[in-house]
Formats: C-alpha cells, sequence, structure tokens
C-alpha cells in the first residue's frame, strides 16, 4: 500500500511520466463536433486509482512489478524490501527533477536511489546500522554503476507450465499407498 500525503493543494502529479499504454489506441470520436478524431490520449491512459501487481498491467492499466525475493537482482538481507521500480514510479509521478525525496524508513535506500535515478535529491531516516551500511553500499555503487537493479518496465517472467520447476515433483504424484512401499 502507497500512501501520498500533501500538506496544500499545491502538489506535483506528472501524470505524462506514469501513463500506460492504452487498450485501443486507434479509438476515436463516434459522435459530436470530435466524430471522427483521435479520443484518446496519444501518450496512453491514466493508471488505475488501485496500483496493484496484475498478469495484465498493460491492458489493466495495473503496474506489475515482482517481489524482492530469492534471485531478485536487488536483494538484500532486508525481510521485506521492496523494489526500486515501484519507488521509482512514484518519483516520476510525484516529483520535479531536483526535488527533495524523504523517506523517514529508509531501510537498504530503495527509495534513495529511486530518486537518485530519476534526478532527485534524497534523504532517509533508519534506526538499523546494518541497513544503513548497506544503503551507502548501494548508492555508491549505483552512482559507480556497479548497482544491480531491475528495469522500470521490464515485463515479468511468465513460466509455460514446461519448466521442471514448474511441474508438481513425482513424489507429490503418489498415492499414501505407493509411498508406504
Amino acid at each position: 500500500m502507497l500512501l501520498w500525503f500533501t500538506k496544500s493543494d499545491q502538489y506535483v502529479f506528472n501524470l505524462d511520466a506514469v501513463r500506460v499504454p492504452s487498450k485501443y489506441p486507434g479509438k476515436r470520436h463516434y459522435k459530436g463536433p470530435n466524430r471522427g478524431k483521435p479520443s484518446g490520449n496519444p501518450l496512453g491512459k491514466n493508471p488505475s486509482d488501485v496500483w496493484e501487481i496484475l498478469l495484465r498491467e498493460w491492458d489493466e492499466g495495473m503496474w506489475e512489478i515482482p517481489n524482492v525475493k530469492a534471485n531478485h537482482p536487488e536483494k538484500t538481507i532486508h525481510p521485506c524490501q521492496f523494489p526500486i521500480e515501484l519507488v521509482e514510479r512514484c518519483v516520476l509521478a510525484l516529483t520535479n527533477e531536483g526535488d527533495w525525496v524523504f523517506d523517514p524508513y529508509a531501510g537498504v535506500g530503495s527509495s534513495l536511489i529511486a530518486a537518485l535515478k530519476q534526478g532527485r535529491r534524497a534523504m532517509g531516516s533508519e534506526k538499523e546500522a546494518d541497513y544503513i551500511t548497506i544503503a551507502r553500499q548501494r548508492m555508491q555503487d549505483f552512482f559507480s554503476g556497479a548497482l544491480k537493479t531491475r528495469p522500470i518496465g521490464k515485463a515479468v517472467h511468465q513460466p509455460t507450465g514446461r519448466e521442471k520447476v514448474a511441474q508438481p515433483p513425482e513424489e507429490r504424484n503418489n498415492t499414501p499407498e505407493e509411498e508406504s512401499k
């Protein structure tokens, strides 16, 4: 869940930076003064008001971003680390270049890196010394070009079902009687 707070009605929301492709980009007005003219925004449609991880991200207007776990290139020791891409999209939508991004629970620095990647300034606070050490190293790796990240908008791998790991193990196919033999 993402929470977005503002102090006033004067805030930034860069819709064009986070639009998703339209399902029917060639759709046209069918009546009225604009009849025959394209009806959608050429840059795409608004993302849904509910930003969740779904299989049909672009068709549904949702973002599909995999969790950071096991073999994710960004995985660290943090138990509930989130992907840089998630914050990166929020940074693009809610800030302008040069703005400050503050994360009061910076963890291993994913939000700070997202801000830096998009030309923003970043600061955070974190009480766990090990996480601070990792965040600093990740930021140094970002600046040196050595940080491994998942590119924004990269499609999530969908198994075909033919992979060995996607099939139930043989021992699960046996009945309890066969297993006791």
